[in-house]
């Protein structure tokens, strides 16, 4: 395990659901000291609520300055101004972050850092930190997001690629597109907190208040609710079984409306993360519904682990990344099959089947995930990149 080195990290807003970026920070900064740069943003905002109330909700943060997580890891969020397209506005960024970030990286004692980034918008910003060594982690295909611009958002991470010594993808389709610009690029799937899921098991652990009341069977999912996840799918199975209860996890940057219109779909809104083995603990089955496409093509999503750590049966669209796990994972092709699979699924919960399930992500640990990058990036700096 990497020990005593500095890192600049450029990934999404702390506060929001972890993530794989979450994991690793968090295991990296028990040995070595972690500055956490909030989100600089990867679209333009609207004059909508949600976009006023994002700005506001950042200003807040620059003023409050660096937030102390842990004695060896800050939360750093910049004042941006994102528009990435417009003429000028790059290189007032450029400036202006780079300005911030290194004179805070200083106060934390960080002269000398790497620079991890999760987000293609880092790019311009490496020539004026000037890290000792940048290592590129790319969890998607940021061009295949219908809200931001596919064109730009390639071209940057072309550029974040070029300027990178390491480069880790997260599934095989991001390893198999970004080999071939960087000989130094390596797959590292995501991994579990088993520990933490396996609390379903635990009479300590209490079922969600939320879906004790609920008529059963409970069929679960937990995460963002955004474009990627298939409405008609999941609008055809609550109409096809009305004596399930559908529960939705997570914060929606959607609309909703005709899913929220049935009386067996429950939308609970975001959770934190500790509490998710209560939901899953009253989960009879937990669903992975995406859309299939150039983007879900590229996903590999964490909750398949979380759920396969917490024992759950999991029925899934077919997902590349998921057809690893077929062997204890039920994956259909269509709606139809998607049905007949959850009827099955809520069938699934035998003591020999909880433990099978648990057993294959036992031992896709974060902090052997952890340890195989820190291997990597040492490597690559002793080989003088």
């Amino acid at each position: 395990m990497m020990q005593g080195e500095n890192i600049v990290c450029f990934a999404n807003d702390w506060q929001s659901d972890p993530t794989s970026k979450h994991q690793v920070m968090k295991i990296l900064s028990r040995t070595n000291k972690v500055l956490w740069v909030n989100s600089i943003g990867l679209r333009r905002p609207a004059a909508t609520v949600h976009d006023v109330n994002r700005i506001m909700r950042k200003v807040r943060q620059f003023c409050q300055g660096p937030v102390s997580i842990s004695p060896n890891m800050r939360v750093l969020t910049p004042l941006v101004i994102p528009f990435h397209g417009l003429p000028g506005s790059q290189t007032l960024n450029e400036l202006l972050i780079s300005r911030y970030v290194r004179a805070h990286a200083r106060k934390f004692g960080m002269d000398h850092f790497q620079l991890w980034s999760f987000l293609p918008t880092t790019a311009p910003l490496v020539r004026h930190l000037k890290p000792d060594k940048v290592i590129y982690y790319c969890v998607d295909e940021w061009s295949a997001f219908t809200y931001l611009d596919g064109r730009l958002m390639r071209n940057l991470e072309n550029s974040m690629i070029a300027q990178s010594n390491l480069v880790i993808t997260s599934a095989e389709a991001l390893y198999q597109s970004k080999l071939h610009l960087h000989p130094h690029t390596y797959l590292v799937p995501h991994g579990v907190d088993s520990e933490h899921f396996a609390g379903v098991r635990s009479q300590a652990t209490e079922v969600a208040p939320e879906l004790k009341d609920l008529p059963r069977p409970v069929i679960g999912f937990w995460g963002l609710i955004h474009e990627w996840i298939d409405f008609e799918l999941l609008e055809h199975v609550a109409k096809r079984h009305l004596e399930w209860s559908l529960v939705l996890i997570g914060k929606t940057d959607v609309d909703c409306a005709t899913l929220r219109k049935l009386p067996n779909v429950h939308f609970v809104g975001q959770r934190q993360y500790s509490s998710l083995p209560g939901y899953a603990k009253g989960f009879t089955a937990a669903i992975l519904p995406f859309k299939m496409n150039r983007l879900t093509e590229n996903v590999n999503p964490i909750k398949l682990q979380e759920y396969l750590a917490a024992g759950l049966p999991v029925v899934s669209t077919a997902l590349p990344e998921v057809k690893k796990y077929a062997s204890v994972v039920r994956i259909a092709a269509t709606a139809d099959e998607f049905v007949k699979m959850l009827e099955a699924a809520i069938l699934d919960t035998g003591e020999v089947a909880v433990k099978r399930r648990m057993e294959a992500v036992c031992k896709e640990t974060w902090l052997g995930r952890v340890e195989h990058i820190s291997t990597l990036v040492e490597n690559i700096f002793g080989n003088g990149r």
